[in-house]
């Protein structure tokens, strides 16, 4: 049953994922069929084993998802498709042999997996030829904040070294650099956010789908709702998130193959 369950898994997240990226939305279908499957797997499983542990660790795993990422929906984080989709994952595996607590694995798997996902999506946007101009625009304009910050955080953190009487130059230049680093990437999170993500458009060229810049949770817009501001407005903001669907397809792959992440690198 687990390899049945994990097939469909795989397969619906990798689907979600695929549509998430060529249409910036997931469809309802995908994830309600796979939470549907796996509940309904999991009940017939009850029935000819008499063990009811997986169903009810599958309804319990499934349902902690679904408030999770509804909550990170509401908080303007995930789209609502993201949230279902890690909620059907939770439905259809309620437990994985070989990994120690799969449920909680994956859950933080998604996080590490996540980070990294976003950093190599901001790269790639900055392929934009406006960009690098854009970027170096912006330092230009926060150059003491970008500076500041690590030259503080050093300046702390070698006074502590000192007065514990335990210097470590290397430990400093690398704590340095690596602020440093955090610092340059928020600002470049910042030109991504502020000239890619969003961008103003005539009315008329407004599409089913597109989430307006003052939408406070991630809903594209229904054919009513273009109809209507395509009559009141000229021209108006849209805005782009990161296409998060793929997060979990790779974070499944992820889980199955490493176990979870934060015990590798505990």
């Amino acid at each position: 049953m687990i390899e049945f369950a994990l097939v469909v898994a795989l397969a619906g997240s990798l689907v979600a994922g695929l549509w998430d990226l060529k249409t910036t939305e997931i469809p309802d279908e995908i994830p309600t069929l796979m939470a549907a499957i796996g509940i309904f797997a999991w009940f017939l499983f009850m029935l000819t084993t008499g063990s009811y542990f997986p169903l009810l660790l599958s309804l319990a795993a499934g349902t902690i998802y679904l408030a999770f990422g509804w909550s990170m929906y509401k908080l303007g984080q995930w789209g609502g498709g993201d949230a279902k989709l890690m909620a059907a994952v939770g439905y259809l595996i309620p437990y994985l042999p070989g990994v120690i607590f799969f449920q909680f694995a994956f859950f933080v798997n998604i996080f590490f997996v996540g980070a990294a996902y976003i950093f190599v999506y901001a790269l790639i946007l900055g392929l934009n030829r406006r960009v690098p101009k854009l970027f170096l625009n912006d330092l230009r304009k926060n150059l003491k904040t970008v500076l500041g910050v690590p030259l503080l955080f050093l300046a702390s953190f070698f006074g502590f070294m000192r007065y514990l009487g335990h210097m470590q130059p290397m430990l400093l230049l690398y704590s340095f650099l690596i602020i440093l680093f955090l610092v340059l990437f928020y600002r470049y999170g910042r030109v991504i956010e502020n000239h890619v993500f969003k961008k103003t458009i005539p009315a008329s060229k407004l599409r089913v789908g597109d989430v307006i810049l003052d939408s406070k949770t991630w809903d594209g817009l229904t054919e009513e709702q273009v109809r209507e501001i395509k009559k009141k407005r000229k021209r108006v903001t849209i805005k782009e998130g990161v296409r998060f669907g793929p997060v979990f397809f790779l974070s499944l792959i992820i889980t199955l193959l490493c176990g979870n992440l934060l015990f590798l690198f505990v």
